[in-house]
């Protein structure tokens, strides 16, 4: 990727982001006291249509600033079938340039996402997100973990929620399974080796049960239908946090997942902390696998850590240096250490523009890759 094409993407993203009326919700938000999605989230973990409390916080978070307002034109009424379906249609696009010191390479990725949440009664609803795409992302193929299969049009997200009661609610369907910090970032090594990557979307039942200091969120999975042959996995697993303070910045957590397949089971065990006062925070995970292959005689171990320093320059305006390592031993032996640095600008509710390069190190054969990356997210707000 030429210096000239990331100037051009970055001044589009620029000029797109000054359109009338982020679009992300992250886990920084814990800087604020938001210990979890639930508060500005339909879905309690989040990832899908704010509430209006979260689209009032989204706009106030932005550049834009102001109140939010609802639509309520005559035309949006009957497509929200008189508000009983929030639903909004996000744009992404992103441009990005790799070196390893032998070649290069560039990619620009277009995805638009269609997420809906349907209210059937004041305890049921349903959640889907439907994604089309130009050009796919599998996280990496490896021997021991060959990637689910890519397809221009997914589903994401199928999901039938039960509310039990105001602190406990059931969900059903096919959904990434529950994670820690829950960071967006797919080409980490706490998601990209742990079948968390884009394409994972495995049938699930999973319960969330939150108070006000703890949150505990069990689940049962099987085959989301696209895993190859020999690696549809099945499983259980649960995360439990707490606020070890009590001031809703300073949550604690630990993982488990227990799972099998065909070609080999795999067990993992991790802790996470999400940590964050006025500007600044810190958002941590390392977890173990242990993994059993088929073709191999005993188990190997994979170790793998995320750590990320984040200041909030301003509200709209959040800077992050993020630290990886990864281990896994023989005779699948990869040694690889990463730093990113990037900075997130929420022009507006509708506009965010990402900006960021990571290095990466492998210690096994001395080579080091470098990426760019720049990114534009548009969505709709009703």
């Amino acid at each position: 990727m030429c210096a000239r094409s990331v100037a051009g993407l970055t001044l589009w993203a620029a000029l797109s982001g000054a359109l009338p009326s982020p679009a992300y919700a992250l886990p920084t938000m814990i800087r604020l006291g938001y210990t979890n999605c639930a508060a500005c989230h339909i879905a309690p973990q989040g990832g899908g249509p704010l509430n209006d409390y979260g689209r009032g916080i989204d706009q106030a978070q932005s550049l834009r600033g102001g109140e939010y307002q609802p639509a309520d034109d005559g035309l949006f009424r009957p497509v929200s079938l008189q508000g009983r379906i929030r639903q909004d249609v996000r744009l992404v696009m992103q441009q990005q340039g790799k070196w390893d010191g032998r070649s290069g390479a560039s990619a620009v990725r277009a995805r638009v996402m269609y997420r809906a949440v349907g209210t059937l009664s004041n305890t049921v609803r349903l959640a889907a997100t439907i994604t089309a795409e130009n050009e796919g992302a599998a996280r990496p193929s490896l021997f021991y973990e060959p990637p689910a299969a890519a397809s221009h049009v997914f589903v994401n997200t199928a999901l039938l929620h039960y509310r039990a009661s105001e602190h406990v609610e059931i969900a059903a369907g096919r959904d990434q399974l529950p994670t820690g910090i829950n960071v967006p970032d797919l080409g980490a090594f706490i998601k990209a080796r742990n079948r968390l990557g884009y394409y994972d979307a495995p049938t699930q039942l999973k319960i969330v049960w939150g108070g006000q200091r703890f949150l505990v969120a069990p689940f049962v999975y099987g085959s989301g239908g696209n895993e190859p042959r020999g690696e549809r996995e099945y499983g259980a697993g649960s995360l439990a946090e707490f606020d070890l303070l009590g001031t809703q910045r300073t949550i604690l957590g630990v993982t488990f997942q227990h799972s099998s397949a065909r070609n080999g089971d795999r067990r993992l065990i991790g802790g996470y902390a999400r940590i964050g006062f006025g500007r600044w925070g810190v958002l941590a995970e390392h977890d173990v696998t242990d993994r059993e292959r088929s073709e191999i005689i005993g188990p190997f171990r994979q170790h793998a850590s995320y750590a990320q320093l984040f200041w909030a320059v301003r509200d709209w305006l959040v800077a992050s240096a993020t630290g990886e390592s990864l281990r896994v031993s023989v005779p699948y032996q990869e040694k690889l250490t990463a730093g990113k640095i990037e900075v997130a600008s929420r022009v507006t509710s509708h506009a965010t523009v990402i900006a960021g390069g990571r290095v990466e190190h492998n210690a096994a054969n001395g080579r080091l890759s470098k990426s760019l990356t720049v990114q534009l997210s548009l969505k709709t707000v009703d």
